[in-house]
């Protein structure tokens, strides 16, 4: 009788501990936040560790981007894609995703520190200081002299897109316009969505040729 009581304690004991056991998907970031989608759905604010549990069996679609922390009420940017693959979730597992450099594939999880371009995430004029930027840019009376204020901001700072087309807004002619935009593109942390400079052309062949321009840089940072 003492032996089927002992028995029964620990199946209860192993019945136990494996109900404790945590099961989900671990996205980790290193040192810089990220934010991670789950089959197209985003699954937390920019962080450097994401847990996603109560996940079903089944296929999901895993993505994870660089980002920057926010402040209350400012909108969140996704960067560089680090992470994309499809992958089968058993659902009583800890799968674990470290986003770092594995046979420079950055679309593939490993080791190590590696980030592309992490730097400039946290090199985004913030947005007092932006203004104040934008406000100076606007007192210069000729195109000459903002063009060079802007030139010396670019030395030491990244812009989001909404704010290369505050400096765009300025200009008039499509001409000043592309230039702003070419100078700056190189800068623009969130490219995915440039779209939005471009709309604001007057002329579709300026619009065909920012395209072309964008086309020709491919992933270069």
């Amino acid at each position: 009788m003492r032996k089927i009581i002992v028995s029964l304690c620990i199946l209860f004991a192993a019945l136990t501990l494996k109900a404790q056991t945590i099961s989900g998907i671990r996205v980790d970031g290193g040192n810089i936040p990220v934010l991670v989608y789950i089959s197209g759905n985003q699954m937390c604010l920019p962080t450097t560790t994401c847990f996603v549990a109560n996940l079903r069996p089944d296929y999901y679609r895993i993505e994870v981007y660089a980002t920057r922390n926010t402040r209350p009420g400012e909108r969140v940017w996704r960067g560089d894609k680090l992470f994309d693959e499809r992958m089968y979730f058993n659902g009583n597992e800890l799968k674990e995703i470290y986003v770092g450099r594995n046979n420079d594939r950055p679309d593939r999880p490993g080791t190590g520190d590696y980030r592309p371009g992490r730097d400039r995430y946290d090199r985004v004029m913030d947005d007092r200081l932006f203004s104040d930027f934008l406000t100076r840019v606007k007192k210069e009376p000729f195109s000459d002299n903002r063009m060079k204020l802007i030139e010396t901001a670019l030395v030491n700072s990244y812009f989001t897109c909404g704010q290369c087309l505050s400096l765009v807004k300025l200009y008039t002619f499509d001409d000043d316009k592309m230039k702003i935009m070419k100078m700056i593109y190189p800068r623009i942390v969130d490219r995915e969505g440039f779209f939005t400079l471009i709309d604001s052309l007057t002329f579709s062949s300026n619009k065909d040729e920012m395209n072309d321009f964008v086309k020709s840089q491919g992933n270069r940072r």
